[in-house]
């Protein structure tokens, strides 16, 4: 018994499609401004009027500081004087730039197992085609 899947909700479709929550390509044009100077891998687009702090590091969309405030205040409460921001800021960049370092390994590993396969298949397609020719 086949089923059709069901239809598409009604607030799916009063929802607007907006493309401004996907994530930008950290090698995107758009993205010029380093968001920390410990990280300048990390860009956001260049303002005058709002620090590069100010937005949203993989969306590039600035942050509503009123709908972050609530966040912002437990921060506050978890981390109460300024050695505490700074130690907890140089600890968040320190796990950033250690998950970027592992990214990075992991895309050259699959890199070079690709580069392996596609070795291979070569090698294979070679073979292939002179037995192919042979038997002609």
């Amino acid at each position: 018994m086949n089923r059709l899947p069901s239809p598409p909700s009604e607030e799916e479709n009063a929802r607007p499609q907006s493309r401004a929550l996907d994530p930008i390509p950290l090698d995107s044009s758009i993205r010029t401004t380093p968001i920390h100077p410990q990280l300048p891998e990390i860009r956001v687009p260049p303002n005058g009027t709002i620090p590069s702090t100010h937005y949203h590091p993989v969306t590039c969309e600035p942050l509503n500081i009123e709908e972050i405030q609530p966040q912002l205040q437990h921060l506050r409460k978890e981390h109460p004087s300024i050695t505490a921001m700074r130690k907890a800021r140089e600890d968040a960049v320190k796990e950033i730039r250690q998950k970027l370092e592992e990214k990075g390994k992991k895309r050259d590993e699959v890199q070079k197992k690709l580069d392996t396969k596609a070795k291979e298949w070569d090698m294979e397609y070679r073979v292939i085609s002179k037995y192919l020719a042979s038997k002609s």
